[in-house]
């Protein structure tokens, strides 16, 4: 029978600060602390460019490795300046890209099933799939961004390395074409 564990109490600035100069086995179970909490937030990150559940669990994995890689012995170590899901955020995605890149394959919204996604985070994710379809790729990601993944519009500019301005003017102009859409037009006729 598998042991449950606890939910770390520390923070993740506190998990980081053990993993860059703690002794090897306070880093280990400060990683596995990071890894326990933030492996579903990167599944489904993974999933939002992946088709399948295989490859997102690949993209999980590397992305896990890279993070290990900047810890010491082998790494200088981390610096958080903002939350450890804004730095994982870019990692995740670029994994994401260069799997499907190796792959050869391109996903669409419909490659990706509800049942895939982890976590009660998305109650109805086909539908939020269905929904955010319609939009250029920049505008899906902020607003997944914003109201999927709860981030501030500061830290979703720090995620994507864009301007705050940049942003705000995805989020609006995403939000008007939502608004405008065939769904919303529908959603409001039931």
């Amino acid at each position: 029978m598998a042991r449950l564990r606890r939910q770390d109490p520390r923070s993740d600035e506190a998990l980081v600060a053990v993993c860059n100069s703690g002794d090897a086995a306070e880093a280990a179970d400060a990683f596995e602390a990071l890894y326990r909490r933030h492996r579903d937030y990167v599944l489904r990150v993974a999933l939002r460019f992946v088709p399948d559940t295989d490859t997102a669990l690949d993209v999980l994995q590397e992305t896990f490795a890279y993070l290990l890689r900047r810890f010491p012995p082998t790494g200088e170590g981390v610096e958080l300046t903002a939350k450890l899901t804004t730095f994982l955020y870019p990692v995740a995605k670029n994994n994401a890209i260069t799997a499907l890149r190796k792959s050869g394959r391109f996903p669409t919204a419909e490659d990706v099933g509800p049942d895939d996604l982890p976590g009660p985070d998305l109650v109805d994710s086909r539908d939020i799939r269905r929904v955010l379809a319609v939009l250029p790729t920049g505008q899906r990601e902020v607003l997944e961004l914003r109201f999927v993944d709860d981030l501030s519009l500061q830290e979703i500019a720090a995620v994507l390395d864009i301007a705050l301005g940049t942003v705000k003017s995805r989020l609006h102009l995403g939000i008007a074409r939502l608004k405008a859409s065939e769904f919303a037009k529908n959603f409001n006729d039931d």
